[in-house]
């Protein structure tokens, strides 16, 4: 069935540190909680690390390892923003859930893209990105008797966010490309032998770090089993709108009765080149949108307000941004699996949706774990790939690649890997 539960990190993140190494004061407790043992070194954190000392020696590094866009704001929504800050009114506290502008901007988006109806005061809130959405639900929902299903590899807070709250993940591994019957029929024994019976199900599509998809249906099935195994549903839909090749990703929303079992969390980083602005939402199931907005009230107070001002303009007037902007991520993605192949790397598989690209280690490198290869490959050629062993032992022999660089850039690392690969 390919599942397992998620055992603490053989390596605290803590001790990874050069500030936790140093000697606590004599008579002085440490200062990490218990549950920093759990959480190994945050790999992306590694890499830019490894990354700003390329650079330090002089290295040109290409980066395309972490998701972070590149490309420019709408001007629209930057205007947005600079004539906010003159309102004295936005500078002081916001609100945690958001404001009703922005959610009712979202609430727009959604029926015009989707099809979906949502009550902006009580089935949409805005969180400080997805990632922060996930996290403090987490918090919110579950506690040190509880489990959760993650199909795996998994992006890291999948995993670890349910860890941090004190819970146990239980992964469930996506052998098929395109995931299914198969993946559902897993999960599916999953909830059928557990016990206590695990409380929600991660959804991620198109995933993050394998770039696979799901239609219609599948998401039909998965609220009909969460309905009848009385779960609840939580899909991560960061790139809904980063879909190539005719492709459109559904959202879990869409179906029928789905915001009785369900959330959907999205974010304005990846359509809208808006990753450093921190706007996410959390949509559907009012009692778990209750949830996170209760807790949140205790950890913030909502995202600046100049800030959700200039998010809902983008929601309104950004439908056409979208669409360029998955149209040069088709680009580049094509770009790279033409470059890599005709370099020595193949051969690669296309998806169809994400900012990234999940490929297979070289097969004269397959002896090799995925992060010293990406590590080595990093400091011989100065392109920098995200190993796939850093989402879970089920991702490796795998590197993620993002397409956050332009064409040109792009080939020149196809190059440079070229002739590591011929050494």
């Amino acid at each position: 069935m390919g599942t397992k539960t998620i055992a603490p990190a053989p390596t605290t993140g803590a001790s990874s540190t050069a500030a936790a190494d140093a000697a606590v004061p004599a008579g002085f407790p440490r200062p990490e909680a218990l549950r920093m043992g759990l959480l190994p070194p945050y790999l992306l954190g590694r890499i830019n690390a490894h990354n700003d000392e390329l650079r330090a020696k002089g290295v040109d590094v290409i980066d395309l390892g972490m998701g972070n866009p590149v490309d420019p704001v709408q001007p629209e929504v930057v205007q947005t923003m600079i004539d906010s800050l003159k309102e004295v009114k936005n500078h002081r506290y916001s609100q945690a859930k958001g404001i009703l502008p922005l959610k009712q901007a979202f609430s727009r988006h959604y029926q015009r893209h989707y099809h979906v109806d949502l009550d902006p005061n009580k089935e949409v809130i805005a969180t400080i990105g997805s990632k922060e959405a996930f996290s403090h639900l987490c918090l919110a929902i579950l506690g040190p008797q509880d489990a959760c299903v993650v199909p795996t590899p998994a992006f890291t807070i999948h995993m670890y966010a349910p860890i941090i709250a004190g819970a146990n993940p239980i992964g469930v591994f996506m052998s098929e490309e395109n995931p299914g019957a198969k993946l559902l029929g897993d999960i599916k024994r999953v909830f059928e032998s557990v016990r206590p019976r695990p409380k929600f199900l991660v959804l991620n599509f198109p995933h993050n770090p394998t770039a696979k998809t799901v239609d219609l249906a599948f998401y039909e099935e998965a609220v009909a089993m969460a309905k009848h195994f009385r779960f609840w549903l939580l899909n991560d839909f960061a790139y809904g709108h980063s879909c190539f090749d005719g492709y459109k990703a559904p959202s879990i929303l869409q179906v029928k009765g789905a915001k009785d079992v369900a959330v959907e969390t999205f974010t304005m980083s990846k359509p809208y080149n808006m990753a450093g602005w921190r706007v996410g939402f959390l949509a559907g199931n009012p009692l778990l949108v209750d949830c996170l907005a209760r807790i949140k009230g205790y950890f913030d107070y909502g995202i600046f307000q100049s800030i959700q001002l200039a998010a809902a303009t983008a929601l309104d007037e950004g439908d056409g941004l979208i669409k360029a902007q998955a149209a040069l991520y088709q680009k580049r993605r094509d770009a790279l699996l033409a470059g890599l192949e005709a370099n020595g790397w193949g051969p690669t598989v296309k998806n169809r949706a994400t900012m990234f690209t999940w490929q297979r280690l070289p097969e004269k490198f397959r002896h090799m774990n995925s992060v010293d290869f990406s590590f080595k490959l990093a400091a011989e050629t100065g392109v920098s790939f995200t190993p796939g062993g850093g989402f879970g032992e089920e991702g490796e022999g795998c590197l993620r690649m993002a397409l956050v660089d332009t064409e040109a850039r792009i080939q020149e690392a196809c190059k440079r890997v070229g002739a590591f690969l011929k050494k």
